[in-house]
């Protein structure tokens, strides 16, 4: 076996990140085939909602990167979309103009309203598949990993 055989086959056999992005791209397909008319992409359903979560206030660019464990630069890229298609509006903050806001608009309500039984039906498809139980301990085991890694690199800093 060659050298980046060898070093290929050790990262795909133990790389946590191979397997998430794997195990994301597979879930990740069967949400975007259920949002697909709603010209919608389960990524940016997901974005929507954690712009959502804020409230009719709002969240900070920040808030909206550090709640999705995501860098500045590449929320940014990634809202400017929904900008486009009038779901999500950015502006300055009064206060402190150096600060974007980004807020989910009444098209971006209707949206979020429009893709749940789309995304409930996809998460049926997906419950069923996996089990309850085990849907459930996934979610946990997400949930820890975020943490963890997020409190680790944060300490690191």
């Amino acid at each position: 076996m060659t050298k980046h055989a060898a070093a290929a086959r050790v990262m795909a056999d133990e790389c946590l990140c191979f397997r998430a992005r794997r195990a994301s791209r597979a879930l990740t397909g069967i949400y975007d085939d259920a949002l697909r008319p709603l010209g919608i992409q389960a990524t940016q359903l997901t974005l929507l909602n954690a712009i959502a979560l804020n409230g009719a206030r709002g969240g900070t660019m920040g808030e909206v990167a550090d709640f999705l464990a995501m860098d500045a630069t590449t929320l940014s890229r990634n809202v400017r979309p929904l900008e486009k298609s009038g779901l999500v509006r950015v502006e300055r903050k009064a206060a402190d103009g150096r600060v974007r806001m980004a807020m989910v608009t009444p098209a971006g309500e209707r949206m979020i309203e429009q893709a749940l039984p789309r995304w409930k039906r996809a998460h049926r498809q997906i419950l069923s598949a996996l089990g309850p139980e085990a849907a459930a301990d996934l979610r946990a085991q997400f949930d820890s990993a975020a943490l963890a890694v997020s409190e680790a690199t944060s300490a690191c800093t």
